[in-house]
């Protein structure tokens, strides 16, 4: 059965990747022959609301997919600095991602930005968001509880080879 949209982009700071991340995830991937993972803020790593690495949040997630048999999109992944300026965010991205036929964003910013350009943006379909966020994941991992649930199975070990990242605070 052929796909909706050819080119689609999911874009998420994944700190860290999550159930909810996953199950929109797949959504998306289920609508497009090819879903670019955008990580978004990029740069920024060792705070407290960032406090994983954008390399490092792309290997959970590559570890997370892998396991996961149900997503049949290509995905790719591309990095997303924050620029602090909408016209020059959306350039970067057009220039990685020329061929995009649809975003797939709850956040406002983001819907008006590419709506403006033309471009269809989807809300995901949230899986348990009163329970699932990256503030959550975090906030559990801090406190030693049990967080494994919260994560899909191929994303709890390289998580838990980066947790003294999201348990050290921010750099001074």
């Amino acid at each position: 059965m052929p796909k909706k949209f050819g080119t689609g982009l999911f874009i998420g700071r994944f700190q860290p990747f999550h159930n909810g991340h996953m199950h929109a995830i797949r959504d998306a991937g289920s609508l497009c022959n090819e879903l670019v993972v955008g990580v978004g803020s990029a740069q920024k790593s060792r705070t407290t609301d960032n406090p994983l690495p954008a390399s490092v949040r792309i290997r959970i997630i590559k570890s997370a997919l892998k396991e996961s048999a149900a997503i049949k999109a290509k995905i790719m992944f591309l990095e997303i600095p924050d620029f602090h300026d909408n016209e020059r965010w959306f350039a970067y991205i057009r220039k990685k991602v020329p061929k995009l036929d649809v975003v797939f964003s709850g956040n406002p910013i983001v819907k008006t930005i590419f709506r403006g350009h033309d471009i269809q943006v989807i809300a995901p379909k949230w899986y348990n968001r009163a329970d699932l966020s990256g503030t959550k994941v975090r906030a559990v991992i801090r406190r030693s509880g049990k967080w494994e649930r919260m994560v899909p199975k191929g994303a709890v070990s390289v998580i838990k080879a980066n947790e003294r990242a999201i348990t050290a605070g921010p750099k001074q």
